[in-house]
């Protein structure tokens, strides 16, 4: 076969039109692949972000526990913050002149302020004492050497806590402040918080100080600090709490000490008062009405009253707990406690034939709309029992102690509670808060929140823009087969 040179040019230009546009269209088509890829990868990022958007929202449902809406102690309370620091082993008549002791400045003290006569121990020897102080029972250790976060009872700081009231505890030369190896040099017998396993926790033993004997620098700049703590406790080392050195040397540290407690910003700027206080004795109480063994017990500060001397009958270091529970409207820890004499005629509030006085705390895990929110009542003074009617503040009402109630709407409420008790003719008491419930995090609609329909969204608009890519690549691919098959047959 003879092709000649005209024909043979014409083929050879076919053939490569027809590889040019194969090539071509090989080259379209990646470009379409890649442009495809990179915009669906585009896409499900889009969606990944709209998911991880949404995953915080969701979570943000749940909130950390609202422990209360009650901050501080209550407008009309005897004090609003206490001092209190602690001696060792020397009994009332040791101690104060007036009967027989020896110390000159705590004498002088108590003369110008107010002396407890009949304040009684609960146990012998210390460590029992300290945990009756601030558990209201000593829990069957009454020897020394029991340590560390044992006990499963509330204690004063479960109730402090509960009330929004701030707290903290220092021992003289421990070491570990501020953790929960904390150690002072007796471990937990004269410093009891160390006893309860609830105090085992990392927020609780951030408030378990250290302070240098016998400056306690780091003790008074806590007092002279912006915000001092509503209840500080101080524990001294055991020469200067009298344990090992004596009474004069323990005298001689309180007379230096206590100048610079009550010339404290806390002092000076609050309604504060100072309780120097012995946990055990030698000599029996029961012949001036105390319980146990009669020890110091002395109030001062500007809270307390001047020159005065009180004897209640059956005082003793249940005492502690009720009078701070009487002042700040907490609930009793035990038994002991609730029955306890309290001291606030150290301070010119009622002691005897009070008037009812009532205060609640809200509790809620989450104070959204359709949460469950707990009001719990408080009353001290009046005759028991209580009755106890609230108001919601939205239209409804409740009864008792100790009362749930959810919310169908995000706005603010004035929670009121009306106490009446027992006495004859009764006697009321009135406590108001307004409370805001905030709508549930992104809000609902068709009974799914604002974050289900954020990923239901994007997942449609990812699906739909699937679809449209797809359909582009096809149609692309139905044009390219389009042009080759034009191609070839030309």
């Amino acid at each position: 076969m003879v092709v000649s040179y005209d024909q043979g040019l014409r083929e050879s230009s076919n053939n490569d039109t027809t590889n040019g546009s194969l090539g071509l269209s090989r080259k379209l088509s990646k470009k379409l692949d890649v442009g495809a890829a990179t915009r669906a990868l585009l896409i499900c990022s889009l969606v990944l972000l709209g998911l991880l958007h949404a995953a915080p929202l969701s979570a943000s449902n749940s909130h950390s526990p609202v422990r209360s809406t009650t901050l501080g102690p209550p407008a009309n309370a005897p004090f609003d913050h206490i001092v209190t620091v602690m001696m060792e082993n020397q009994g009332l008549c040791d101690v104060y002149k007036g009967c027989g002791g020896s110390a000159a400045y705590m004498s002088q003290l108590a003369d110008q302020n107010v002396l407890v006569m009949t304040w009684g121990t609960t146990s012998h020897p210390s460590e029992g004492n300290y945990i009756s102080l601030i558990g209201g029972d000593n829990f069957g250790h009454t020897n020394d050497g029991y340590c560390c976060f044992g006990i499963n009872a509330p204690n004063i700081v479960d109730r402090l806590e509960s009330a929004g009231l701030s707290w903290q505890a220092f021992a003289e030369d421990a070491s570990g402040s501020g953790t929960c190896n904390f150690n002072p040099p007796r471990r937990a017998d004269h410093f009891a918080f160390l006893t309860f396993a609830d105090m085992n926790t990392p927020a609780r033993c951030a408030n378990l100080l250290s302070t240098t004997s016998s400056s306690d620098t780091e003790f008074l700049n806590s007092l002279n600090s912006a915000n001092p703590a509503n209840f500080i406790w101080l524990t001294p080392n055991d020469c200067n709490n009298m344990h090992d050195c004596g009474i004069a040397a323990g005298d001689s540290y309180l007379s230096t000490l206590v100048p610079q407690i009550l010339s404290s910003k806390e002092f000076t700027t609050t309604k504060a008062t100072l309780l120097i206080l012995f946990d055990e004795g030698y000599t029996g109480c029961s012949s001036t009405g105390g319980t146990g063994e009669c020890v110091y017990a002395s109030f001062s500060g500007p809270a307390a009253r001047k020159g005065l001397q009180l004897s209640p009958l059956g005082a003793s270091h249940y005492s502690y707990l009720s009078t701070i529970e009487a002042a700040w409207g907490l609930t009793s820890l035990a038994s002991n406690d609730a029955g306890a004499p309290n001291m606030l005629g150290a301070f010119g509030a009622c002691t005897s034939n009070c008037p009812p006085s009532t205060r609640f705390t809200v509790t809620t895990s989450s104070l959204v709309v359709n949460g469950v929110v707990t009001f719990t009542s408080t009353t001290t003074g009046g005759t028991a029992p209580y009755t106890v009617n609230w108001s919601f503040g939205d239209g409804t009402t409740g009864t008792g102690a100790s009362v749930s109630h959810t919310y169908s709407s995000a706005q603010s409420f004035a929670v009121t509670e009306n106490v009446t008790d027992s006495s004859t003719p009764p006697q009321t008491a009135t406590s108001s808060q307004t409370i805001t419930v905030k709508a549930a995090s992104g809000g609902t609609f068709l009974g799914l929140s604002n974050s289900i329909w954020l990923i239901i969204v994007g997942g449609l608009i990812g699906l739909i823009a699937s679809l449209a890519l797809l359909t582009v690549r096809a149609r692309a691919k139905l044009a390219h087969t389009k042009r080759t098959t034009n191609s070839s047959n030309r």
